[in-house]
């Protein structure tokens, strides 16, 4: 239950957001602002904003516009978040606004700072001075004639695909009509799939191969089905930010939902930021997940298997 503490933290936090809604500030700065094609553009965001208040940065997984992200990290106690993006398209583009969200870690007030667009002039790599023959495209040949198609082979071709669809719609109905119907197999209940599925894992030995970053995919991947199959949500196809949103907003209790946002943040940089975890981190991945799976764990499992019954789920 909520603490009379707590809940006085919760209101003083959000009557502050409410009051001051746009008292925090937001300064950018960029490395340089003239580029070729694929060089590196460090950007630096620092946020001015009272302690304690939470921030959710813009995703990266997408980029930010016509810039790629190849690495970010952050600084908690100075609230400075550090960008490295590059542009692979031969033509001046433009760093769009880069929206972050604050607000208190218990409280509903929420506020967004924005920084500015900053435009960015794509330069070529060929020296002005280049004579145009240097750089001249060569004429193209006249097109050429191509012989008519055979009428035969036309009709051969089309006689194959009546006889291949034939055989398909005689495999989809009538065979399994007179084979009858497959019985149905109920999935899994979450806890016992995903332990499995990380028993298998394990048995891979992808960090004794060099294969760290597949091992943290993999891993992620088991941990998100299981969220969305014990919580009833799409997990797997949410970003790293949607999820650790909607686990902000869940009955979990705070631990749970501070275990899963550092697996998921931390597996990020591994995953996409080419991050080489020590051993130690990969120990804590592997000990966050199975600690999460068995604080989770329902009393019975008996209500998956037979919902999976009624809605005819196969294996």
């Amino acid at each position: 239950m909520m603490t009379y503490r707590y809940i006085y933290r919760s209101i003083i936090i959000t009557a502050f957001l409410a009051a001051f809604a746009f008292a925090g500030d937001i300064m950018l700065s960029v490395s340089h602002d003239s580029v070729t094609v694929g060089d590196v553009i460090s950007l630096r965001v620092k946020l001015g904003v009272p302690k304690g208040v939470r921030v959710v940065p813009p995703e990266t997984e997408g980029g930010f516009g016509d810039f790629r992200v190849l690495h970010w990290d952050k600084n908690d106690d100075s609230l400075v978040y550090r960008y490295e993006i590059a542009t692979y398209k031969p033509q001046s583009c433009t760093i769009p606004e880069l929206r972050f969200m604050i607000g208190g870690e218990e409280a509903a007030v929420y506020d967004t700072l924005a920084t500015p667009a900053v435009p960015v002039r794509v330069v070529s790599v060929i020296p002005e001075d280049t004579p145009d023959s240097a750089v001249a495209i060569r004429d193209l040949k006249a097109q050429q004639r191509m012989g008519g198609i055979d009428l035969r082979t036309l009709w051969i071709l089309l006689a194959a695909a009546l006889v291949i669809a034939g055989y398909l719609l005689w495999e989809k109905y009538v065979k399994k009509k007179a084979g009858g119907s497959a019985p149905v197999i109920p999935l899994k209940p979450p806890y016992e799939e995903a332990m499995e599925a990380i028993a298998e894992l394990e048995a891979k030995k992808y960090p004794e191969r060099g294969n760290v970053r597949e091992h943290v995919f993999e891993l992620s991947e088991i941990f998100k089905r299981y969220i969305g199959r014990r919580y009833n949500t799409i997990a797997s196809e949410l970003t790293t930010e949607e999820l650790v949103a909607r686990l902000e907003y869940s009955t979990l209790s705070r631990e749970m939902r501070m275990s899963a946002e550092w697996f998921f943040r931390t597996g990020d940089q591994v995953k996409f930021a080419k991050w080489l975890p020590d051993s130690q981190t990969l120990h804590r991945f592997m000990k966050e997940v199975r600690t999460f799976l068995e604080a989770t764990k329902p009393d019975s499992e008996l209500q998956y298997e037979k919902a999976t019954i009624r809605m005819g789920a196969l294996e």
